[in-house]
């Protein structure tokens, strides 16, 4: 595991680098305009995503008879989100397995909930990136892959069901599964897919409003951005190896900004300001959370 996050992490780090060398002198040379009102306003938006991502995951939790109250799952889910930038792969789910424990939830129904949320984002993420493909890449034949990808996913969690014959076969392998079909229909698996689409239209729109907050005239349409962000996004999930996407991420926008006309200088820079402006902003909201008055409710018989 160690050894393939090295690989990864310095395969990522090393294009990124060849990307962004020729513009170096430029990128030094680049002055910002630093609008507020844009970097305020998408910054708005960047919160309120994550109160959304943080809802559909409370949503999940009643599918597994888990009921928790809004702001302790908040507590529970920034502390074990934060935690995916710490190497190796396991501490997010084992911040997750402590802090659920504290918080009288079953620590297998919150891993269940959260890898639920993570394919369901995954797939809505690729339908995205499919619909705006023709602005980004112009490519009708990966548009399609993108698309039959999607349904396939969408396919191998609607099909099986529990006391099937494939339903069986996973809950052996994976007993989680079971938590979150114990009340989830085919409407509901719906309607969450469909409330998942959400966020990346809305992180897309915020990185959008970091580039006209940090330069006068950005190139590219607003679903330039939107795909650009969710693709690279989608390439950052995809690297598991790599922390929180760490550098894959940034080599996937750096590279879908310049496809679109972006300079290269620019693109290096929103790509970089992008990790940091989410991050601060991601760290900024779980402190606030943290920082509520209330502690840890009575455990249930």
């Amino acid at each position: 595991m160690r050894a393939a996050q090295i690989v990864v992490l310095a395969g990522a780090g090393y294009y990124l680098i060849r990307l962004a060398y020729p513009y170096w002198p430029t990128i030094q040379a680049r002055r910002l305009s630093w609008h507020l009102v844009p970097l305020v306003a998408g910054s708005i938006v960047v919160w309120a995503n994550l109160a959304l991502l943080l809802g559909a995951w409370t949503i999940s939790l009643r599918w597994c008879a888990q009921p928790i109250r809004y702001v302790d799952a908040a507590r529970v889910w920034f502390t074990a989100n934060l935690a995916r930038f710490l190497p190796g792969a396991v501490w997010q789910f084992a911040s997750l397995a402590v802090m659920s424990t504290r918080y009288s939830l079953s620590a297998m129904a919150a891993t269940a909930t959260v890898l639920l949320e993570q394919v369901v984002l995954l797939m809505t993420g690729l339908l995205v990136l499919a619909a705006l493909t023709p602005s980004v890449l112009h490519a009708t034949w990966w548009q399609a892959a993108l698309v039959v990808a999607a349904v396939l996913g969408a396919a191998g969690l609607a099909l099986p069901r529990p006391g099937g014959r494939l339903g069986r076969w996973i809950e052996s392998r994976v007993p989680a599964v079971r938590l979150v079909w114990s009340e989830l229909g085919a409407g509901q698996l719906i309607g969450f897919a469909l409330l998942l689409v959400l966020p990346w239209l809305l992180y897309g729109i915020a990185f959008r409003l970091l580039a006209l907050g940090l330069f006068d005239h950005p190139v590219g349409t607003w679903s330039d951005y939107i795909a650009a962000f969710t693709g690279s996004y989608v390439a950052g999930v995809i690297a598991v190896f790599a922390p929180a996407g760490l550098l894959v991420r940034e080599a996937a926008l750096v590279k879908a900004l310049m496809t679109v006309g972006v300079d290269g200088a620019d693109a290096v820079i929103l790509a970089v300001a992008s990790r940091v402006w989410l991050t601060a902003l991601e760290l900024a909201a779980g402190a606030a959370v943290m920082a509520l008055p209330g502690g840890v409710p009575p455990r249930r018989p």
